[in-house]
């Protein structure tokens, strides 16, 4: 060792460390492959976000690159702040005389109309309902559309509330999902509660482009009818709702089924 020039022993200190990151690299494979399916998920759910900004001053660098590491955690408390105030539950009175909720729904106009699974609603009952902030509004007009399974419902606030704001929900586009995808799932009759899952199955319309179902590993509850499913990105890309054979304890309607038939439905509760 005293005979190696200063070369040589960077040369042999390169060396050492190549194969330890590779011996690193083959045992870090190895554990993993062996760890439990929750530690893995933890894992490949941490996700790198880079953030490129030009910078035009003379002197400087053309772009200043900063990497964010952003987790799955963070992204669902974002994806459900975003629309917690476009979920509202409806409320009828039960057999007993007790009010009761019969499912969820969700804002999709500024002037107080809501969707719901259809399956939620009795026309010979009347509702009132329920927003974030427990402000409740009866319902004074009602659109079905049998199809697709939904309801849509027009509220009326009262004169001293004529400035109350809606919050629409917004809206992605169901059709960009794909089979692994991560879900957040928002039921609970009383107060919000969130489930998070993933997309296991997709079924297509005949065009091999549109889907008609998804298919995840969240259960949906009987009691929880119209829980809305949100992507990572903060948009509702489906609603609890049965659409034909298809409908399972797993299953959602796709938002843009419902995005198609809200026009219409609209048009009707404007007359």
């Amino acid at each position: 060792m005293e005979d190696l020039t200063k070369h040589q022993l960077i040369l042999i200190v390169l060396l050492v460390t190549f194969v330890t990151s590779i011996a690193t690299g083959i045992i870090t494979f190895t554990l993993l492959s062996e760890a439990p399916v929750e530690v893995t998920q933890t894992i490949n759910r941490v996700v790198e976000k880079t953030i490129e900004r030009v910078v035009t001053e003379p002197g400087k660098p053309d772009k200043v690159v900063t990497t964010v590491i952003v987790n799955e955690e963070d992204r669902v408390l974002e994806a459900i702040a975003k629309n917690e105030k476009s979920i509202v539950r409806l409320k009828t009175t039960g057999a007993d005389g007790t009010e009761v909720v019969s499912g969820l729904g969700l804002v999709v106009s500024g002037d107080g109309v809501i969707v719901a699974d259809l399956r939620s609603y009795n026309v010979a009952a009347s509702y009132t309902i329920s927003f974030h902030d427990g402000q409740s509004y009866p319902v004074s007009k009602t659109s079905i559309n049998s199809e697709a399974g939904l309801v849509f419902l027009k509220v009326d606030a009262p004169l001293k509330d004529l400035k109350y704001t809606f919050y629409p929900a917004i809206f992605g586009n169901s059709d960009d999902l794909k089979i692994g995808q991560s879900l957040v799932a928002i039921s609970g009759l009383s107060s919000n509660a969130a489930s998070i899952g993933r997309v296991f199955q997709l079924k297509f319309d005949e065009d091999k482009v549109t889907i008609k179902k998804i298919f995840s590993d969240l259960k949906v509850s009987r009691s929880h009818f119209g829980s809305p499913v949100l992507n990572l990105s903060g948009e509702v890309v489906g609603l609890e709702a049965p659409v034909g054979e298809l409908d399972t304890e797993y299953s959602y309607t796709p938002i843009n089924i419902i995005k198609s038939a809200t026009p219409k439905a609209l048009a009707e509760l404007a007359k």
